[in-house]
């Protein structure tokens, strides 16, 4: 019994699963890559401002109005700095998560199609091997075929050959399965 569209319709339908799966982590790392993006635009800017601020205090030592309002903002940027710079690795941590699982699907995605085309092969040579031995029957006239007349008798050998020969390509399909 071929169970080859089966087997076939499996591979498919588990293909099709982690295909949603990954464009869901696709769409996922685009977002991520956006946050990152922005957050570390955010981190560089305050950055910048906690050092403008550092030397601005350091200018600005003999105005005391001028001190005060410096020293809240630089108070301010040495808070978010590190909020921005905690937040944009946690961003970046998640994205490599995000891309391992991603790599790992496309894997399997990709033994998956190995599968299904071993699989089709497989189903190909084991129907050729069916329409020669169907051919190698009546022309021997077996039970199961009705005797021809053969004008040309090296064309049975021709086809136990071809027989063979796919024989050996189905040995070493499954040769190398087992690799």
């Amino acid at each position: 019994m071929d169970n080859y569209d089966e087997f076939i319709g499996r591979l498919d339908a588990a293909s099709a699963k982690l295909t949603v799966r990954r464009n869901g982590l696709d769409k996922t790392v685009e977002i991520l890559t956006l946050l990152f993006r922005q957050n570390s635009t955010g981190l560089q800017l305050w950055e910048d401002r906690l050092m403008r601020c550092s030397a601005l205090l350091t200018d600005s030592a003999k105005i005391p109005e001028r001190e005060a309002a410096l020293v809240e903002l630089h108070e301010i940027a040495l808070k978010m700095e590190p909020l921005f710079r905690n937040r944009t690795q946690r961003i970046d941590d998640r994205s490599t998560v995000v891309r391992t699982l991603r790599d790992e699907i496309n894997k399997s995605l990709a033994g998956l199609e190995k599968s299904k085309m071993k699989l089709t092969s497989s189903r190909m040579l084991t129907q050729e091997r069916e329409n020669l031995s169907r051919a190698i029957g009546e022309l021997a006239g077996t039970a199961d075929a009705a005797a021809v007349a053969t004008p040309d008798p090296s064309l049975r050998n021709d086809l136990q050959d071809a027989r063979h020969a796919i024989m050996l390509a189905e040995a070493l399909l499954e040769a190398k399965r087992e690799q």
